[in-house]
């Protein structure tokens, strides 16, 4: 009876156990049906996506031009070692810094880098590697998984005008800016502008980044286009810009600023355009380009001149005399003088038992285009501090009129690095002089001396609008720009701001400054068969050498050209700033310049220095 009951449970567990692998199996082959028969499509291209990797195609960035259309910016191909941290095995970073060239340590930096800003995604290693070393890590692809290739367009400079702080230049993208929502379409080593029109413009010069599939094998190299290609997207490169830089002029101008430190600005009249614009020192452009050599970084950030910072916009100094055309339109408008007024000086002005002196010594009465021709400082004392027909210009219509200008705000224009200057009003003088002031605090203010400050852009701007007869132009360097796969040309639209001052007030400081040049202290700034209107400028300066400065305009009945020059420690407006103002408004004008004799001694000139 045992036996019979044994065998019978043996029988029964095997039937079990039995029942249970047929079952397991019949659920697998289920599941195979379902995976390879029902679901074939879902896990093909899951497998597929396994083996297709997006890699990002860098369009061209945009070509530069000059107003007459010559060449100044293209690119060159360079090639970039890119990584994908995932595919990656760091073991092989030595590998690598040894083919490349470089310390193992600068490979880590690098690498730690690219694994911080994503483990996942392909960025960029090291940029603008050479071309031996794309060779040798090319043939050594296979072993080294995780690391490719790719193709960038690096910036090339055309001509002889070096253009530094006009143009900026290109530099891979900051973690900062990664960090901010503006450049969140870029990724690690990506390049931007970083300065000047090329950070100005970015989004137009950086053009559509493209996009390709392709099958990489194990070791992220690649096997064939996906799909031949048909889900690519093809890079669009960036505008074509088109500047109103005249790069003549800036060559020259650039030229007869070696040895000197200081700004000059050249503005058309009539439109804005900027005709040049000039920083010394500058920077060689083609030196940002690749790693940075220690002597290079240096030279730009540890050099006391500041060769980065850009004194045609930036730098602000007292204008000095070069203001007086200012004051004299200003007291004109406000009904304080006429042309047949005649303010009496008699080699000076006293006040508060302190004697300010004229320049050129007695002048007896004159009246207010002889004050600009011979630059007596008596006049505009007297303009900034006496009771004059019943009316007083005091501070606050004084900074208010300068603000009309221009002067103690920032120009409506398309470039990123500008300063507003220093325009004192009453709230100023009651900060920095809380024991009180009073006129004699601000009756140099009327001679374009003590607490303020201007930039040669802004000289440059309220002279071409004294020269157009009154309007005050947006300045900007961009004419024009072509998008170079539709072939579209778009012109901005630049306004400018009219002054509402009387065209016979504007005529009369035209006048003086006429005189200024063909008879006196700008003689040296006359032009042979171009009438030249302007005014010189000596800027004190408590520190050391005084600065030299030039506001002028050419042809008198139809300017074309306004030029703001300023050279620091150059002593006398007359000895450094109307030369130069002078060269570049010929050339521009005549195409050439017959003065060579001219250039010679301007060049041969330096910049004094400060004693602070």
């Amino acid at each position: 009876m045992s036996a019979f009951s044994t065998n019978d449970g043996s029988t029964l567990h095997l039937r079990v156990f039995a029942g249970t692998v047929l079952l397991l199996f019949g659920l697998l082959g289920a599941r195979l049906v379902q995976m390879q028969i029902l679901d074939q499509s879902q896990y093909t291209d899951e497998a597929e996506d396994n083996a297709i990797e997006q890699k990002l195609v860098l369009p061209a960035r945009g070509y530069i031009y000059d107003r007459n259309g010559e060449l100044l910016v293209d690119n060159i191909t360079t090639y970039d070692l890119t990584v994908t941290p995932r595919r990656f095995e760091t073991e092989h970073l030595p590998d690598l810094a040894r083919l490349l060239g470089v310390s193992d340590s600068l490979m880590q930096v690098r690498y730690d880098r690219v694994v911080q800003y994503s483990r996942y995604k392909e960025s960029v290693l090291m940029e603008n590697i050479p071309f031996g070393a794309f060779v040798r890590l090319r043939e050594n692809q296979y072993r080294i998984p995780g690391i490719g290739f790719e193709l960038r367009q690096q910036r090339r400079y055309h001509g002889e005008a070096e253009l530094a702080h006009a143009l900026g230049y290109v530099r891979e993208i900051s973690e900062q800016q990664l960090a901010s929502p503006r450049y969140e379409s870029y990724r690690q080593g990506d390049m931007i502008g970083i300065a000047g029109i090329e950070a100005h413009y970015q989004d137009l010069l950086r053009g559509r980044i493209g996009r390709e599939f392709v099958l990489v094998n194990t070791h992220g190299m690649e096997v064939s286009r996906y799909k031949d290609g048909a889900d690519d997207l093809d890079p669009q490169a960036g505008w074509e810009l088109h500047l109103s830089i005249d790069a003549r002029v800036q060559a020259l101008a650039e030229s007869l600023f070696v040895n000197k430190r200081g700004g000059a600005v050249a503005i058309s009249p009539k439109t804005g355009e900027l005709i040049a614009l000039v920083s010394a020192p500058d920077y060689d452009l083609d030196r940002w380009r690749g790693r940075l050599s220690q002597d290079f970084v240096d030279y730009v950030y540890r050099n006391p001149d500041r060769p980065l910072f850009n004194r045609a916009t930036q730098s602000f100094q007292p204008p000095g005399s070069t203001w007086k055309p200012f004051m004299s339109l200003v007291a004109l408008e406000e009904g304080m003088i006429t042309r047949d007024s005649r303010l009496f000086c008699g080699g000076g002005y006293l006040l508060g038992g302190r004697f300010f002196k004229c320049l050129g010594g007695v002048h007896g009465p004159i009246g207010v285009e002889r004050a600009i021709q011979v630059s007596c400082n008596t006049f505009f004392y007297r303009l900034m501090n006496d009771e004059i027909n019943g009316k007083r210009m005091d501070l606050t219509t004084w900074s208010t009129w300068a603000n009309r200008f221009g002067f103690g705000t920032l120009a409506p224009i398309d470039f990123p690095d500008q300063h507003p200057g220093l325009i004192p009003d009453s709230t100023y003088f009651d900060e920095a002089f809380p024991r009180g002031w009073g006129p004699g605090f601000t009756i140099n203010l009327g001679i374009g001396q003590g607490d303020m400050g201007t930039t040669p852009l802004q000289l440059a701007r309220y002279t071409a609008a004294i020269g157009n007869g009154g309007s005050l132009p947006w300045p900007h360097l961009l004419k024009h720009q072509i998008n170079p796969t539709a072939g579209d040309t778009l012109r901005p639209r630049w306004e400018s701001e009219p002054l509402r001052v009387s065209p016979e007030n504007v005529d009369i400081i035209r006048r003086g400054m006429e005189l200024v040049v063909s008879s006196g202290t700008a003689r040296i700034a006359q032009i042979d068969s171009v009438t030249v209107a302007g005014k010189t400028g000596t800027a004190q300066n408590p520190r050391g050498d005084d600065h030299s400065v030039f506001i002028g305009y050419a042809p008198v009945d139809d300017p074309e050209i306004a030029v703001g020059i300023l050279v620091e420690n150059a002593g006398y407006g007359s000895t450094a700033a109307a030369p130069i103002a002078s060269l570049m408004m010929e050339q521009y004008l005549k195409g050439r310049v017959d003065r060579i004799g001219l250039i010679q001694v301007v060049m041969n000139r330096r910049s004094g220095r400060d004693r602070g």
